[in-house]
């Protein structure tokens, strides 16, 4: 069967898709979008809403595949890049879901350039087909199922009242109930419904053909109907372990996908993420694995902040930091927002920061924002009725801190650990001890890492070297 061209159009978070905007998005790619609505509050509904003659996006990213059109949702931050850097963020958003969903960070070379237009949908079709193709080199797991039938010979035992029932006529026929082992085990039914989807979704040809060999290797199994219930009630033991990151993928497609009922290629599969939750994720990974050597980083920590004999109100920040002994030294918070690098945080977010401060014991909080260059907008919060000292010697430090791609793909980097942990201008060396040192040298270098002759605009790191070999960081803002 010949399958009709797949095109790709892009737009981005809280756009708007309007049919005559291109010549791409057709009358039936719009009504194909309201079916896959169905009954759902547009308003709730957290992909897209419906608007005359089109779609308004939410704050979801990903991809939609409607028929033969596949619509990528790309970070609103995207329109901020300079001229000539188109696809930064839209790449990134491919490393953003391989770090937090822990994909494959390469893709076979000859497959590359057919990959390259569907990337977003064919990263998690090559992770789930990895995940396959090892289950298969390992072995499909084996189970015990029992069986009721008629039969033409005798296996296992005879059910003599149903035997007596159905074959009165039948002398030749036996109603038996045995046990077989195979491999139709559920799990093995999930994968294959699985590849045959992704044989029929993929847009280019490797995928297809890889879907396709894989499910030949397959023996015959039951065509079971899959629902969140199905996936809820499995359960996973030591011999089933290893299933369980191919599961996870397949339970994403197939509960994601409208088929087709008439076969036309009208189908509807929706890969989206929310972007809040994604960035959140995507800082809490980078930070655990940047800091893993100096401190403790843990997400979600909860602390009871109100209650009645009713009910309980708990504060849960995004991003908890602390030293190996336990003890905080930080609370971030992430959020996708592009605000205007200088503009100063709201009200709401400095109110929130400041129940952290006093939660966590913490002198340092940080709300993080994406950026296309690293900035940070350093302030404390002043004397008042709950100052620490009168003289304001003890301050807590709240910024906001711009991260950009750089310094956030340099998992190693040792000015993303100063950025985050340590507040402006606070030194780790001993100022009466480093006077008495002889310095040998002075340097300079970005919050991304790049020495400096002298300081620049925005962020600068100071490395103060001196002759002993002992070393004196400490970071400010020009």
């Amino acid at each position: 069967m010949i399958m009709a061209k797949t095109t790709c159009i892009s737009v981005y978070e809280h756009d708007r898709l309007k049919l005559g905007e291109t010549e791409q998005f057709l009358p039936e790619h719009l009504s194909l979008l309201q079916q896959y609505l169905g009954d759902n509050d547009t308003e709730v509904f957290p992909y897209y809403q419906l608007i005359n003659n089109g779609v308004k996006f939410k704050q979801y990213v990903g991809v939609l595949c409607v028929g033969n059109l596949q619509i990528e949702v790309l970070p609103k931050i995207e329109k901020q890049v300079a001229k000539g850097e188109e696809g930064t963020w839209r790449n990134h958003l491919l490393e953003m879901l391989r770090a937090v969903f822990k994909l494959q960070t390469r893709t076979p070379s000859n497959a590359d350039q057919a990959m390259r237009e569907s990337a977003i949908l064919d990263v998690f079709l090559m992770k789930f087909l990895n995940e396959v193709e090892a289950l298969l080199h390992k072995g499909l797991i084996k189970t015990y199922r029992k069986t009721e039938e008629n039969r033409t010979s005798m296996k296992g035992k005879l059910v003599f009242s149903k035997h007596l029932t159905k074959n009165y006529v039948h002398k030749e026929r036996f109603y038996v109930n045995y046990t077989t082992y195979d491999r139709n085990h559920i799990l093995n039914c999930i994968l294959y419904k699985a590849l045959k989807l992704v044989s029929h979704i993929a847009m280019n040809s490797y995928t297809q053909c890889r879907a396709k060999t894989m499910s030949f290797e397959f023996p015959e199994l039951n065509d079971i109907a899959v629902d969140d219930a199905l996936f809820e009630r499995l359960t996973f033991d030591r011999k089933s372990e290893d299933y369980r990151t191919a599961i996870d993928i397949a339970r994403l497609i197939l509960l994601r996908y409208m088929p087709d009922q008439l076969k036309r290629g009208k189908h509807v599969l929706a890969l989206m993420f929310d972007m809040n939750k994604l960035w959140e994720e995507y800082v809490f990974v980078i930070l655990r694995r940047s800091l893993r050597e100096e401190y403790n980083v843990s997400a979600q920590k909860v602390k009871r902040f109100w209650e009645s004999s009713f009910c309980t109100k708990v504060i849960r920040p995004d991003i908890v930091i602390s030293d190996k002994s336990g003890k905080p030294v930080c609370v971030l918070d992430t959020k996708w927002k592009c605000p205007a690098v200088g503009e100063p945080p709201g009200d709401a977010d400095l109110k929130q920061m400041y129940v952290y401060h006093k939660y966590w014991g913490v002198k340092r909080t940080a709300l993080l924002y994406p950026s296309t260059k690293d900035d940070e907008l350093s302030g404390y919060f002043q004397s008042g009725y709950f100052a620490e000292t009168p003289d304001n010697s003890d301050k807590l430090s709240c910024s906001k801190i711009y991260l950009s791609l750089s310094i956030l793909k340099n998992s190693q980097n040792e000015c993303l650990k100063l950025l985050i942990c340590n507040a402006e201008g606070e030194q780790t060396g001993v100022e009466d001890v480093a006077a008495s040192k002889q310095v040998a040298s002075v340097e300079y270098y970005s919050v991304s890492g790049i020495k400096n002759a002298e300081p620049v605009d925005g962020v600068n790191i100071k490395v103060v070297r001196y002759t002993d070999g002992s070393l004196q960081t400490s970071k400010f803002v020009k």
